[in-house]
Order: structure tokens, then sequence, then C-alpha cells
């Protein structure tokens, strides 16, 4: 009988996770702002650079970026979404309106992540 993946590598998948989540560096109210994440190629590299242990640890035929010729746009967000929501945490996403420094506003999206229990 085959093990499943979360049950056998229970741990390092949680670590992987919290890895996302620091390099995500969420605020107080546990959320972060993708116009934040689109500007920052550092956070966005080390995301991907996570990419090899995640094929390691997880199941990814139904994660987009690890399909070959598909073309994801953001395919950062896509790991994060798809990570940690197979680890049992909640990524929620609405509409933003994000005060930029000339006084305007940027629409963006805010996402939400917290884990139950």
């Amino acid at each position: 009988m085959r093990i499943k993946l979360s049950d056998k590598y229970s741990s390092q998948r949680e670590e992987i996770c919290n890895k996302i989540l620091y390099i995500l560096q969420l605020n107080e109210d546990k959320y972060f702002l993708l116009c934040d994440l689109d500007e920052d190629l550092d956070k966005q590299r080390l995301i991907l650079d996570l990419k090899d242990d995640i094929k390691t640890f997880f199941a990814c035929s139904t994660i987009s970026t690890f399909k070959p010729n598909f073309e994801c746009k953001r395919p950062y967000l896509n790991i994060i979404r798809s990570i940690l929501r197979q680890q049992g945490y909640t990524v929620e996403s609405k509409n933003h309106w994000n005060k930029i420094s000339n006084g305007t506003f940027q629409r963006t999206m805010k996402f939400h992540i917290y884990k139950e229990g």
C-alpha cells in the first residue's frame, strides 16, 4: 500500500509552508498585497527556488506552475496558494485599493492567510 506524501513528509511539508510564510513577511493581520509581491523580485525568486523541494514533498500534478507547456502569469502566487491550501491553510483574496505615493489609488488584491486550529 502506498503512503500518502502528506503522511510520509508531514514535517517537511510544514517546513516549506513556514518558509513561504516567512518569505511573505505577513503583517500582524496575516495578509499581503499582490502589488507588493509583484514588485519584490527577491521574494518571487525565493518562492520559485522552493520548486525542487516542493516536487519532492508534494503532489504537483494539480499545480499549474509545474505543468509542462503551461504559461502561468504569476507562478510564485500559484505556488503560494496551492501549497498553503494543501497544508490546510485558508487563502482568501479580495479586491483592495492601495494608496500610492502620489495620492492616487492602485487596484490590487489583498490575500489573507490563516489556519484553523
